[in-house]
């Protein structure tokens, strides 16, 4: 499905909203715009009100610093509250650094995904992690346990991954920054590195984020919905710079194969289905 066509598709159905709001704060009143918060407690007001599903716990007060919210998480299109509306019914209260699974429905669904077992002792997770003060990236949700870590890069109707870096002098920020980075994650790429080009100006967001994948203890999920053609096919072509274990380390799955391995393991996940992905329920 091309991008136009899936992104009408997400659109026309939307939650209903009794308060439209502006797009960068003119032109006309649009549908899928919680109001015009002007504060990060307003936006996390509205967001809870209107964006969360029914049992999932609301985003506690800004000065709690457990997550911090995207300059358009009042969207009701946003990938950071689709993420949290999914991840936060299966993880505990916020200890003042990281979440704990709430029981073992979390642990058994990671291990589905990895195909891997995975002792529950110790583990933890969180969303907007940030793995390295340096270098900032942060990840929608992230899970830990032992050796063990997955980040989860959520998309939901962003257009693409981005391509290019924004830094204001890419070519010292790689050299400095990411070259390293990569040197210690060689085994995921073909010939042992992605050169500076491809880097910057083609695959910026995947390969960024793709070089946490150090060792086979560590793994990076992209997700996204399966008719979003166009982050798959983004994926596909990045994946070709791989190599065997990268591409087990490193890998686009699609949220239909999640909610699909949830229901296998008895999570509940029909609100989430319903608001997300309602074709899934004529797929069958």
């Amino acid at each position: 499905m091309n991008y136009t066509e899936f992104k009408q598709l997400v659109m026309n159905n939307m939650p209903e909203n009794p308060i439209p709001g502006l797009w960068q704060k003119k032109g006309q009143p649009r549908t899928h715009i919680l109001g015009n918060p002007s504060t990060p407690e307003e936006k996390a007001e509205l967001i809870n009100k209107y964006s969360l599903l029914p049992k999932v716990p609301p985003i506690p007060p800004i000065d709690c610093h457990t997550i911090h919210l995207h300059q358009y998480a009042h969207h009701l299109n946003s990938s950071q509250i689709m993420c949290y509306n999914f991840f936060r019914p299966l993880i505990d209260n916020y200890d003042g650094k990281m979440y704990r699974p709430q029981d073992s429905c979390l642990i058994k669904l990671i291990e589905k995904i990895l195909n891997h077992k995975i002792d529950s002792h110790s583990a933890e997770c969180n969303f907007e992690y940030i793995d390295d003060k340096k270098e900032k990236t942060n990840f929608d949700f992230y899970f830990r346990q032992g050796d063990i870590e997955v980040f989860f890069e959520i998309k939901y109707t962003e257009e693409q991954f981005s391509r290019k870096s924004s830094a204001e002098n890419p070519h010292v920020r790689y050299e400095s920054i990411y070259k390293p980075m990569i040197e210690k994650a060689k085994d995921i790429f073909i010939g042992g590195t992605i050169n500076e080009n491809d880097f910057n100006t083609k695959y910026y967001q995947l390969a960024r984020n793709a070089i946490r994948a150090i060792s086979a203890e560590k793994h990076v999920f992209f997700v996204c919905p399966k008719n979003h053609d166009k982050l798959v096919q983004q994926f596909n072509e990045f994946k070709s710079c791989l190599t065997d274990d990268g591409k087990k380390r490193v890998r686009l799955i699609t949220w239909e194969e999640i909610i699909n391995d949830a229901e296998e393991i008895g999570i509940d996940v029909t609100s989430f289905k319903n608001r997300y992905l309602p074709w899934m329920n004529t797929d069958r």
